[in-house]
């Protein structure tokens, strides 16, 4: 049985979707707008919920928190910085706006593995997820150094924060395929999310 945590959802909606043509956050998938898809899988999980965007007007329909970057132009990193700078608790869940086919219950399961550490985040292929992780307030001061020191590569605060690495074996447990990390770049990414979502019934989303 997943929890409501005591913890903030964070959405990163700040890109440009220079690839996709459009705001991608707004693409339909399925009746619903990614963004709203998104939310809607997450807020059960989080007493908050913040959306990080450049863009406010495009998501004050949505009944969320909205803030804007504190320092512009960051990338990912000034995103995350953004909205756990806001969070009302000291740990925060963060993903990307462009990730389709949320799972719920591996979302619980990194929120409750992250008492007694900075950050819990996914890892295979020795590479992180950075955009599908967990952040304690106290990585603020190290994102705001790197982001001054213009470091704007996310992983980095893993290896010098009390980092919980979750496997590929762990991560398959709860999706198999390991959909959960699929993002959608481009036209083709979205069209491949909407034939998966179909096959499912709607249900492809965790």
């Amino acid at each position: 049985m997943m929890t409501k945590h005591k913890a903030t959802g964070i959405v990163l909606a700040g890109g440009f979707s220079s690839r996709f043509g459009t705001n991608k956050a707004l693409a339909k998938i399925g009746s619903q707008k990614l963004i709203e898809l998104i939310l809607s899988k997450i807020d059960p999980l989080f007493d908050e919920i913040i959306i990080v965007t450049n863009n406010p007007l495009d998501y004050v329909d949505l009944g969320k928190t909205i803030v804007t970057d504190i320092i512009p132009h960051q990338g990912p990193l000034g995103g995350i910085y953004t909205g756990l700078f806001f969070s009302r608790f000291d740990y925060a869940f963060v993903m990307a706006c462009d990730m389709p086919f949320v799972n719920p219950p591996f979302i619980d399961y990194l929120v409750s593995r992250s008492p007694g550490y900075d950050a819990v985040v996914p890892s295979f292929d020795d590479k992180f997820e950075p955009l599908h992780a967990v952040y304690n307030k106290r990585c603020l001061n190290l994102m705001f150094k790197l982001l001054q020191d213009k470091k704007r590569q996310v992983a980095t605060i893993f290896k010098r924060v009390k980092t919980l690495k979750i496997d590929e074996k762990t991560i398959r447990q709860f999706d198999p395929e390991m959909k959960c990390f699929f993002n959608i770049n481009t036209i083709t990414d979205w069209e491949s999310a909407l034939k998966e979502y179909s096959k499912t019934d709607g249900q492809g989303c965790g």
